[in-house]
């Protein structure tokens, strides 16, 4: 798919899928972004998760699985 297809933005550090106009990621703080990201989880309880715990993810959201 083409950038211009991707409606989010990957954050490089925790992997939280955001908008493109987001400037700091909402869940870890970081600034830097990804336009090159795979796959994508939607975490709604990450306590009861098992992905969440195996993809070390402690707040609810979605997230890419691999950024690029």
């Amino acid at each position: 798919m083409s950038i211009r297809g991707r409606i989010f933005k990957a954050c490089r550090k925790c992997r939280a899928l955001v908008d493109r106009e987001t400037i700091e990621c909402p869940v870890c703080g970081s600034k830097e972004f990804s336009d090159e990201w795979e796959g994508v989880v939607v975490i709604i309880d990450p306590e009861r998760s098992g992905l969440a715990k195996l993809l070390n993810i402690d707040k609810p959201g979605k997230y890419a699985i691999k950024v690029l």
